[in-house]
């Protein structure tokens, strides 16, 4: 299908008058200016993070529900049975809420010499282009805006389109010719609520997705000591520039969208199409609270809920009977019958107002600081400088530590600095003792929230013991060292306990863990994961149903009937293959 058929240019910032307010229908496209569709665009670019966010966060395992489900309308945190779901909203926000809207931005920006508005609308893509297809693969690109039946681009050709896009955007903002044509739009923050129109931030900003793209070549793709140089020296004349600032968009906090949608208000954009956020009744998982984060076995008086000061902040734990506890739950176990959700922690941390995501008037940080020294760190272990990685990871965590409001500065009383050190004591032993799964776990607490989390853990393979695959000799989602707080001196403690990440319970049998009853090899062993999601069913499966089947999406039943194929789930993406030899695992099944 023409995805910019049935767009609109719509903004839905009604009441808010920083805020574009053009409410019309859908299906019946309006001509609009620039200045216009530079909010829409800022608008959403924020929303599709918040949309791979709110689907990664789950299947990361970092949170999960108190229900053990098997299916349903939220499949990332229940069964993994995705190919009966009506929408996933990403691919809608991709194609039409974006993609659609810049296409005509673009052109009449063009036409009226606009340069600026061309260049942020094409970051913007470069961005959800990136998103996207690190959760779908294979999808249209080089059609999607000129045939009615778009042909789908394989997602190495996606990958080459970004490469020279991050490459030729980078070169467009050093032009003066383009940022400082007479005839640019104005921007002001009204239009524009990340940089206020500032170019010099958002050339900053396409370097720093330029970093992220090129992250994907390891572990797995590109994985040479020329490709770890090239993105340390990205990463550092991004952060050395003193222009550099987050790309950050922030809410005013008020009504349905003036909030942001990890807040309590839960906003859903455009309704039919979105999800609200189910904070309000997950918890943290076992992996996420008790491997991750270190919450203790018991509470020692005040030495907080975990070992890793983030916890409080991050959320607010429960009262279960006069005891403050950080209490945790395996992944779609479901809660025990006598359990109620507000034994487990407040994930919003509403009245401390710590957490900078998860209030009204928060912000969605479109890419972290964090990130781009955790993605410099990842480059420095590969390439032998594990020193500088363990320095790196150590500075990144700290960085991500501020941002909660942890601060060494804090933690004035014995116990406090005592627990404080503790931390770095436990998590990080030193330069030789420094692994991979040091650096990971530690970018996995720091992208709480953000869409990476979910596409590291599959440039990782989902490495653990429960799948045998290793990386430099090394489980990195096995965690071994772990403090439970329960000795009289902390520090005397034995970080015996070891916990590794594992599958969900109660997942959709018929796709992952049985033979199915069409007649299927069942190649989805105990050990598979998902891997990716399946293209938009409400759109694709109707409208583009000759494509689907070009490139694999269905199968034959028994009886010859062409049926979706659910092993698409478990296709691995183009930077999750073995194709440097980095991954090892005696168990040849989880490379089926």
């Amino acid at each position: 299908m023409l995805y910019i058929l049935p767009v609109a240019f719509a903004m839905m910032m009604t009441g808010c008058k920083d805020f574009l307010d053009v409410n019309t229908s859908k299906d019946a496209p309006i001509t609009i200016t620039v200045d216009q569709a530079i909010p829409t665009a800022c608008f959403y670019a924020a929303q599709i993070c918040y949309d791979h966010s709110e689907y990664g966060v789950y299947l990361s395992q970092a949170l999960t529900t108190g229900s053990n489900s098997q299916t349903g309308s939220y499949p990332y945190s229940q069964g993994w049975e995705f190919l009966g779901v009506n929408r996933h909203p990403m691919w809608r926000r991709h194609f039409y809420d974006l993609g659609a809207n810049i296409h005509k931005m673009n052109e009449i920006a063009d036409k009226e010499g606009k340069k600026n508005a061309i260049l942020i609308g094409r970051t913007i893509m470069l961005q959800s282009t990136m998103l996207t297809t690190d959760a779908f693969g294979d999808m249209p690109r080089s059609q999607a805006y000129t045939a009615t039946s778009p042909q789908y681009d394989s997602q190495a050709d996606i990958y080459d389109w970004m490469f020279e896009e991050a490459d030729e955007l980078v070169k467009l903002y050093e032009d003066t010719a383009w940022t400082k044509c007479p005839t640019n739009l104005p921007l002001t923050k009204k239009m524009d609520r990340i940089y206020a129109g500032d170019m010099a931030k958002w050339a900053l900003y396409a370097k720093a997705l330029r970093c992220r793209l090129w992250l994907r070549k390891l572990p797995n793709w590109d994985n040479t000591s020329s490709t770890c140089q090239k993105i340390i020296s990205m990463v550092d004349e991004v952060l050395n520039d003193p222009n550099w600032t987050e790309p950050l968009y922030r809410y005013d906090g008020g009504t349905t969208e003036q909030n942001c949608p990890w807040g309590p208000s839960r906003p859903k954009i455009n309704a039919w199409e979105s999800r609200d956020n189910r904070l309000v009744s997950s918890m943290p998982s076992t992996f996420f609270a008790k491997a991750i984060l270190g919450a203790y076995v018991t509470k020692k008086t005040n030495s907080g809920y975990a070992l890793d000061m983030r916890a409080d902040y991050m959320m607010k734990p429960s009262n279960k009977s006069g005891k403050d506890a950080l209490l945790y739950l395996e992944n779609n176990l479901g809660m025990e019958v006598s359990a109620k959700q507000n034994f487990y922690p407040d994930l919003y941390a509403a009245e401390s107002a710590t957490n900078p995501y998860t209030l009204d008037n928060g912000y969605i940080a479109l890419i972290t600081t964090e990130e781009l020294m955790f993605i410099k760190a990842e480059a420095q272990y590969w390439m032998g400088d594990k020193a500088g990685a363990f320095r790196t990871t150590r500075d990144a965590t700290i960085c991500n530590m501020q941002r909660y409001g942890v601060y060494e500065s804090n933690y004035s009383s014995a116990k406090q600095k005592e627990r404080y050190d503790l931390f770095f004591e436990v998590k990080f032993p030193g330069e030789a003792l420094f692994t991979i799964a040091d650096l990971m776990q530690q970018k996995y607490v720091a992208m709480y929230l953000q869409p990476e989390q979910w596409t590291d853990m599959r440039r990782y393979n989902y490495s653990s013991k429960a799948n045998g695959i290793q990386y430099d000799n090394c489980y990195v989602y096995t965690v071994t060292r772990v403090h439970d707080g329960s000795g009289k001196d902390a520090k005397a403690d034995k970080f015996t306990h070891e916990y590794s990440l594992h599958r969900p319970y109660n997942l959709y049998q018929a796709y992952w863990c049985t033979p199915d009853d069409y007649g299927i090899s069942a190649e989805l062993s105990p050990n598979a994961w998902i891997n990716r999601l399946n293209a938009d069913t409400e759109t694709e499966t109707k409208y583009n149903k000759g494509e689907l089947d070009r490139i694999g999406y269905y199968t034959e039943d028994a009886s010859g009937n062409k049926i979706l194929d659910y092993r698409i789930l478990k296709h691995r993406l183009i930077w999750a293959h073995n194709t440097c030899g980095k991954a090892t695992c005696s168990d040849p099944t989880p490379w089926q």
